[in-house]
């Protein structure tokens, strides 16, 4: 347990839930927090269904629920749990062995899918170190979402590429009529052809930071994981932050086909995400405003100048939204700092970006409102001008295959 020992000597984590050793075979481990979720089933069949690993899988489930969850809930989770346990002492699934574990009165500062994730991973940490695998991949999925017949395989054949420490896997929803109402579904339509926006809006001026950030849409190698602190125990938002702490460090390796279907439906579980943000679509029948494209080309501009910077003084040719935003002072102490610690343009360049990172560019386009020189725009009319500018002019209505296609191939 070498490579997992520092871990758990510095950080706080529940105790081991399952004594026995993994096969030594174990390369995957996937983890799935479920919070009063009857979907996970149909998520275990989907993963059942695809095509076997060529190696051995785990699947960890975390019953979870808090100190203010409702006696309902607390009941339908020990259902759940029951149910599982009953499958995973029947051998129910063909190409996986399934491990449940309940956690329950979680405190409410805690309480939420950040601490359900961290939970599952640092248990997969523990099996992974029983059997000296530090390479072995932590997948994160979610318990409603189903996955391509190709899941498995897609995974093993990028976690071959061994300098890769972090993936993420692009994905759709899952836009069964069947099983959604249609207002459902063009709601997510909306919410997903923001997200693949606001990636392009990023690639298009070389940020770094371009990545999907979806708690059902990455793995990390277990040794890293435990390198990068493992998962924040955030009540919504955490695969966003661990996803950005593993892009400081090294580079994130993309699944390019979608292998990950989340669900579309509406919920109010997190604060943020698919769920609310469906839910919000609704409730302003389908009109969505996002970040400005304009708000891009600033940014672009400032992370322009970075290498100038390590010499020079270019603050005048800073734009002055940003300017505004980070402060004069502000500044001039970050960049001295980076000057200081830095051994050659290229480790500055490094520098500044881990400091002017996604975070500071969320924090950045959220001071913009409609009254402001660069106003949200209807997701419609940012997909169109995100088309045009990788060159897509002659696109029919149907924005949402057009923008999915260029994102899914870049």
């Amino acid at each position: 347990m070498d490579f997992a020992a520092t871990y758990f000597a510095r950080y706080n984590s529940l105790p081991r839930f399952f004594a026995d050793k993994p096969d030594d075979n174990t390369s995957i481990i996937v983890i799935i927090p479920c919070y009063d979720e009857a979907f996970v089933f149909d998520t275990l069949k989907s993963l059942d269904e695809a095509s076997p690993a060529h190696s051995a899988v785990e699947v960890i489930v975390n019953v979870n629920s808090g100190e203010n969850s409702s006696p309902e809930v607390v009941s339908a989770n020990r259902a759940t749990y029951a149910a599982l346990q009953q499958m995973a002492e029947a051998h129910a699934y063909r190409s996986f062995r399934l491990l449940p574990l309940i956690v329950e009165g979680t405190i409410r500062k805690k309480n939420g899918v950040g601490y359900a994730r961290k939970t599952a991973m640092d248990e997969a940490v523990r099996r992974f170190a029983d059997i000296d695998r530090p390479d072995g991949l932590i997948v994160s999925l979610d318990a409603d979402a189903l996955v391509d017949k190709d899941y498995f395989l897609a995974i093993e054949h990028a976690a071959d590429d061994l300098s890769a420490e972090c993936f993420t896997f692009q994905f759709h929803h899952d836009y069964d009529a069947a099983k959604y109402p249609e207002q459902t579904l063009q709601a997510c339509r909306l919410y997903e052809m923001y997200l693949r926006y606001y990636r392009l809006a990023l690639k298009s001026i070389d940020s770094p930071f371009a990545i999907h950030t979806i708690g059902s849409c990455f793995a990390v190698r277990a040794e890293a994981y435990t390198r990068l602190g493992g998962m924040s125990p955030r009540q919504g938002g955490e695969d966003f932050y661990f996803l950005q702490k593993a892009l400081k460090r090294r580079p994130v390796r993309e699944v390019s086909k979608p292998i990950v279907f989340p669900s579309p439906r509406v919920s109010n579980r997190v604060p943020f995400g698919t769920g609310p943000s469906v839910n919000n679509i609704i409730k302003n029948n389908g009109k969505y405003l996002v970040y400005n494209y304009g708000l891009f080309g600033l940014l672009k501009r400032f992370y322009e100048l970075f290498p100038a910077m390590a010499e020079s003084d270019v603050g005048s040719l800073i734009p002055e939204e940003i300017m505004n935003c980070v402060g004069a002072e502000s500044f001039d102490a970050v960049m001295t700092e980076c000057r200081r610690y830095s051994s050659s343009s290229k480790a500055f360049v490094k520098r500044m970006q881990d400091h002017f990172d996604a975070f500071f560019i969320v924090k950045f386009l959220n001071t913009f409102n409609a009254s402001a020189a660069y106003p949200p725009v209807d997701v419609i009319d940012a997909t169109r001008i995100i088309l045009s500018h990788y060159g897509m002019t002659d696109f029919d209505v149907n924005l949402y295959k057009h923008i999915t296609a260029l994102d899914v191939s870049l």
